[in-house]
């Protein structure tokens, strides 16, 4: 048996949030560690897993100080440990920290976020998970 399977017998996805993003090249954004995210999807959520699909276009992920990671359209990249990262296309002027923006994020549902440089377009889908240990 793989691996994510093993995982789901012990964790239980109890909710999710979901944020839909158009953004221009170039740009760049650092999502916080989970633990901050969390009180925003679930009050009392034991841990929340975030993870992005790129639905359009190219981009990067990568973990802090870490190896970059390409992303084609169709791609979804995991982060279950909830550790800050950043995703992004192009060599942006100024990362955007979205632990200033989480309130605003969380209030707007899935209207449409549109953001960057304007370049090529890619179209983005992050969501958190809430989960739980069985």
């Amino acid at each position: 048996m793989d691996v994510l399977s093993e995982v789901l017998k012990v964790v239980k996805l109890q909710g999710a949030m979901f944020y839909n993003g158009e953004f221009s090249a170039p740009w760049s954004f650092r999502s916080p560690a989970s633990c901050k995210v969390a009180p925003f999807v679930a009050a009392g959520a034991e841990h929340v897993i975030i993870y992005h699909l790129l639905t359009e276009g190219r981009a990067s992920a990568r973990v802090e100080d870490g190896e970059h990671l390409g992303l084609d359209a169709g791609d979804v990249v995991i982060f279950p440990h909830g550790d800050p990262h950043i995703i992004e296309n192009g060599r942006p002027i100024k990362t955007t920290d979205l632990l200033q923006e989480l309130a605003r994020i969380f209030s707007q549902g899935l209207r449409l976020a549109r953001s960057g440089g304007g370049g090529d377009v890619q179209n983005s889908c992050a969501a958190t998970w809430r989960a739980s240990r069985t």
